[in-house]
């Protein structure tokens, strides 16, 4: 009998993040243990179910990463067994090691050359959404971003080229020069350097290089840099029943017709759960099924939402039809966006021009705090909440998880409710 395992503790080089070593036994002989690269915050792992807890895309990351550690090993272990080998817990640690330096042999690659494969990759990966064939072209735009920003990096800080580096040169006092390179451009440019995204992406580029086998990539060189990477603390932009209602029914003259257009875009958000731009711009009638609801995956994430096409967000569609192209529900995709390119362009044009509207539509209403296409789904999922409707169901109909919308976008807008409800259940 074989086994491997999991083991997480606290590290002393990085406190509050977890070390991780597997954990290699077989009946007879000693256990043996290994430190692996992978690490991520002490308080998401979870020792019982051997993961990290979260859904979000870097612990989603983390968790993959581990399974194809341990699955690797158990495929070496059940290899050595079916061809009757004598093997050690010892040997066992270092099989996979001799297997790699086979499967290294010539791949020594620049990081040039493993970032130009990344941009390709994400800009010709086709992948099918509600019918339709998209790529990550916008994530390719920001590993093109990375790759401008390491040119002047390594330029100004080390007056070197970036196609001579290779990533035995990525160590952690490189990863730290370049995020105080980033802060100070950030500095100079007004903002704040753009560091989380440009992080994830040079982390990106590392492991993407560990999957073609490039040698001498060191992901711990990125240890103790999460807090810059991970999503900020945020309060929802949640709107109060009373506040919309406002912008339901606000007096439509004081806009123009394009105006009018992108405040029922924002509207019809609310009406279907929130939806984001990107879905909005694809819904054709074909995401509606028999029963009249309306069916999508999103973009950008791998979630299903299904949620009944009401009558204000049908009305919506009605007022607008007639300048749709083919099967689409709203204008917003013509004939003349032909690339992906073209599509991702027109869409940032029409969040920005909806920004606009709202911010008329703020200052109308008199509302003090600004009003953003996101507070769509915070309003409608806390409407939901406080309509006594399963926290379930209305993550079905958002397409996410119960977790995420109490983590992002429900709140309390009716606290007297609230506590109300509570000292009824209580008796009081």
């Amino acid at each position: 009998m074989f086994t491997i395992n999991v083991r997480g503790k606290e590290n002393p080089k990085s406190l509050g993040q977890v070390k991780l070593e597997l954990v290699f036994f077989k009946t007879g002989y000693p256990r043996v243990t290994k430190v692996i690269s992978i690490t991520g915050p002490l308080k998401d792992w979870d020792a019982k179910k051997q993961q990290f807890l979260g859904r979000g895309a870097e612990t989603t990351e983390r968790n993959q990463r581990l399974l194809e550690q341990k699955a690797k090993y158990q495929k070496i272990a059940e290899e050595w067994e079916s061809e009757g080998r004598d093997w050690s817990p010892v040997q066992w640690s270092h099989g996979f090691d001799v297997e790699q330096k086979a499967k290294i042999k010539n791949k020594v690659l620049s990081v040039s050359t493993v970032l130009s494969e990344v941009i390709h990759q994400k800009k010709t990966k086709e992948r099918i959404k509600n019918g339709h064939i998209i790529t990550s072209a916008g994530t390719a735009r920001r590993y093109e971003a990375l790759e401008r920003s390491l040119i002047d990096f390594v330029q100004n800080t080390y007056n070197r080229k970036l196609i001579s580096y290779y990533f035995s040169d990525i160590t952690e006092q490189f990863v730290q020069d370049f995020i105080l390179y980033r802060q100070k451009r950030g500095i100079e440019m007004g903002n704040e350097g753009n560091v989380s995204s440009m992080l994830r992406c040079l982390y990106g580029t590392c492991y993407y290089a560990t999957k073609m086998n490039v040698p001498d990539v060191d992901l711990s060189a990125f240890e103790g840099t999460q807090h810059l990477t991970k999503s900020k603390d945020f309060k929802p932009k949640t709107l109060s029943r009373a506040t919309m209602a406002k912008i339901e029914n606000i007096d439509r003259t004081l806009f123009s017709r394009t105006e009018n257009f992108y405040l029922d875009l924002y509207l019809f958000s609310y009406y279907t759960g929130g939806i984001a731009s990107v879905d909005i711009a694809y819904l054709t009638w074909d995401c509606v099924d028999e029963e009249g609801y309306l069916c999508y995956e999103r973009i950008k994430f791998p979630k299903k939402a299904r949620i009944k096409l009401n009558s204000k967000a049908l009305a919506i569609i009605e007022n607008h039809k007639a300048k749709c192209y083919q099967n689409y529900m709203l204008p917003l995709i013509s004939h003349k966006l032909t690339t992906e390119i073209q599509r991702i362009r027109k869409l940032k044009r029409t969040q920005e021009r909806v920004s606009l509207v709202l911010e008329k539509v703020r200052k109308i209403i008199k509302h003090k705090e600004k009003i953003t296409w996101y507070s769509a789904r915070g309003t409608f999922i806390s409407e939901m909440i406080a309509s006594d409707i399963h926290p379930v169901d209305v993550a079905g109909m958002a397409g996410n998880s119960p977790n995420t919308i109490y983590k992002h976008y429900y709140k309390v807008m009716d606290q007297k409710q609230v506590d109300t409800k509570m000292e009824r259940a209580l008796g009081c």
